[in-house]
């Protein structure tokens, strides 16, 4: 019994012997190969810093930069032609008189609400209604000689040419006083159109003449942007086309439409005119600056990007899109063809598809292949 039990003493320690010495052996195999990966890894570092210093374009594609796609994806791109313009009255009338004289009176004053035939001003008329009363008291004897002449002639009495001269005469002084009658009547100044007295550049004493304004009579219930547009844009501008009016005094923007386009060109300036009637506004003063904006092209469809993602380089235009080789992601270089831009977009006519992975944050610094991660 005694034997029996040493026996299994035994047997239990040179168990726990042959254990021990199986775990030791791989503590020591696994820091071995730990030492030799510190020595690979060492190794691997000054590869790579003899290679960056050989081939610095290779340790560059082998540096890993963050960057930010965005799938590209077709939308609509509207064009948009900027012009200057100037706001003005459809009924906005410089009043002159239709005939000379001295201005005798002024009837109204700035800001005054006048009406159609509403009389404005008076040029001195003394002249004009002497010579009519003149020549009513020379047509008072013309007319008692004329019906003396004619009652003898129908009685045979007299010469036919006694008769026709008296009859003449009286004729042409009822002329004479139906000219002055109109005279009279221009040397009163009404306004054409109800609207407001704008301005008045007439005095009393002043001497006024036709075709010189002396008042300003404007309609503010219908009012209108004209601008002058480049007649490269002639093709694509057609009446009725929707316009945006950005009005810099006010800080006010409206939409409005092409209500007139000039079928000829200016052969000095190269340019068109154009209006849009603006809707009622108390703020809107003629001749207030406006910026007048034409969608002169829309496309739809059309593959659009940020005008700053675009690279100039010597062989042409790029912009860097993700693409995956192998199993990493890397920065491609795309030559592309542009057509039109505005606001900061830009059409890609050439070099994109829809779905490419377009490089918008990072791409500054990017050369052609460099592994990105985003």
């Amino acid at each position: 019994m005694k034997v029996t039990y040493l026996l299994a003493i035994s047997l239990f320690v040179v168990a726990c012997s042959q254990k021990k010495e199986g775990l030791e052996g791989k503590r020591a195999e696994l820091a071995e190969l730990k030492k030799q990966q510190a020595e690979l890894t060492g190794q691997i570092k000054t590869l790579e810093g003899e290679i960056a210093k050989l081939d610095p374009k290779k340790a560059e594609e082998t540096k890993v930069k963050a960057v930010s796609v965005t799938p590209l994806q077709p939308s609509t791109f509207e064009h948009l032609i900027e012009v200057q313009g100037t706001v003005d009255a459809k009924n906005n009338v410089q009043v002159s008189p239709q005939a000379s004289g001295v201005i005798k009176a002024i009837y109204v004053k700035e800001g005054d609400a006048v009406g159609v035939g509403t009389p404005l001003a008076k040029i001195d008329d003394a002249i004009l209604r002497e010579s009519v009363e003149e020549t009513k008291n020379q047509l008072s004897l013309a007319s008692t000689l004329y019906e003396k002449q004619k009652r003898l002639w129908d009685q045979q009495i007299g010469t036919e040419i006694q008769y026709l001269q008296a009859k003449n005469n009286k004729e042409a002084l009822e002329k004479r006083i139906a000219t002055l009658q109109v005279q009279l009547n221009q040397s009163k100044v009404t306004s054409p159109i109800a609207g407001t007295v704008d301005q008045v550049d007439g005095k009393v004493g002043m001497m006024a003449t036709p075709g010189v304004s002396i008042l300003r009579v404007v309609n503010l219930s219908s009012l209108k942007v004209m601008a002058k547009v480049a007649d490269t844009y002639a093709a694509n501008i057609r009446r009725g086309d929707a316009v945006t009016i950005k009005l810099p005094d006010l800080k006010k923007e409206m939409k409005a439409k092409l209500s007139f386009v000039a079928t000829t060109v200016d052969p000095l300036s190269r340019t068109f005119t154009i209006e849009a009637t603006l809707p009622p506004s108390k703020d809107l003063k003629p001749n207030m600056l406006a910026q007048v904006l034409i969608n002169d092209v829309t496309k739809t469809n059309a593959l659009v990007i940020d005008q700053n993602l675009i690279q100039n380089t010597e062989n042409g235009q790029i912009v860097y899109v993700a693409a995956t080789e192998g199993n990493k992601k890397v920065a491609k270089a795309r030559p592309v063809k542009t057509g039109l831009s505005y606001s900061g977009k830009i059409e890609i006519t050439e070099g994109l598809q829809a779905g490419d992975a377009l490089i918008t944050v990072g791409y500054q610094e990017l050369t052609d292949g460099q592994a990105v991660s985003y």
